[in-house]
């Protein structure tokens, strides 16, 4: 579950920065940041963009818009086809591996099978967890 203090806190000690030396730099008391990790005050809108450009994460991240600290790049293939960064990262490792050749030669089939191993693969590591 969310929590805008819980991931405040995480991202400021993953940062390096102490409450106090983030303060500063938000031009505030430090007990007045402290009061936003403890979730008794929320910040201003404008705080809020000025912690997330300090701390390198997205504020949509910071406020439980998003799961992850930065929104993904995406790659327009087509007007209906894009790509995140790390699924692009996903077919380059197929590429690379010869995989992806492997899989154009009959696309359906192939997937249907790799489909198919997966779901097993899945199954066999929930049956073991």
């Amino acid at each position: 579950m969310y929590s805008f203090s819980k991931r405040l806190t995480d991202v400021r000690v993953e940062a390096g920065y102490s409450q106090k030396d983030l303060a500063k730099e938000l031009n505030i008391t430090a007990s007045a940041y402290g009061y936003y990790e403890q979730g008794r005050n929320e910040p201003p809108l404008e705080t809020v963009r000025l912690l997330a450009k300090k701390l390198n994460v997205s504020a949509d991240y910071l406020i439980g818009l998003i799961n992850e600290p930065k929104h993904p790049i995406r790659y327009k293939i087509t007007d209906d086809f894009t790509l995140t960064d790390a699924e692009l990262v996903t077919v380059k490792q197929l590429k690379e591996k010869q995989l992806l050749s492997e899989l154009s030669k009959n696309p359906v089939e192939n997937i249907d099978k790799l489909v198919r191993f997966w779901e097993f693969m899945n199954k066999e590591t929930q049956e073991k967890g």
